[in-house]
């Protein structure tokens, strides 16, 4: 049985200088962020970007190596591979910081409205252990 991923978000960027969204997908054992073009971050304004129910597809579906090498602000992130995870609540904006075990990092900002931070504190939460905080 395939394993399903789950849009979490449509408001993903890489940073404060990354203003094209991406979506941000839970795997089960990756998180992904995948680029999309300027005419759908103009399109997500500042509203919700995803609907309810969450958008799910089976994991095998998501083509990992295509997706990272086909932008450099693509991330595909292996979850084992996190050494630390901080979850913070923003104003506007939340934001996953993430070090790596080679000592690389990743930092996800998305809109507040988006369920993200409602999802991936829990799943972080379980799956990292003592290697998750939150604030």
């Amino acid at each position: 049985m395939d394993e399903a991923a789950r849009l979490i978000s449509r408001s993903c960027t890489t940073g404060w200088a990354d203003w094209i969204h991406g979506e941000l997908w839970l795997l089960p054992r990756h998180l992904v962020r995948r680029r999309l073009t300027l005419r759908e971050t103009r399109a997500n304004k500042d509203g919700r970007t995803v609907p309810v129910p969450l958008p799910e597809v089976p994991s095998s579906s998501l083509a990992l190596r295509d997706i990272a090498s086909a932008h450099r602000t693509n991330k595909v992130i292996p979850l084992d591979e996190v050494a630390e995870a901080r979850l913070h609540r923003g104003i506007l904006t939340d934001r996953l910081a993430l070090r790596m075990s080679d000592g690389s990092r990743h930092k996800l900002l998305w809109l507040k409205v988006d369920p993200a931070h409602e999802i991936l504190g829990p799943a972080l939460g379980h799956l990292l252990g003592a290697r998750f905080t939150q604030d």
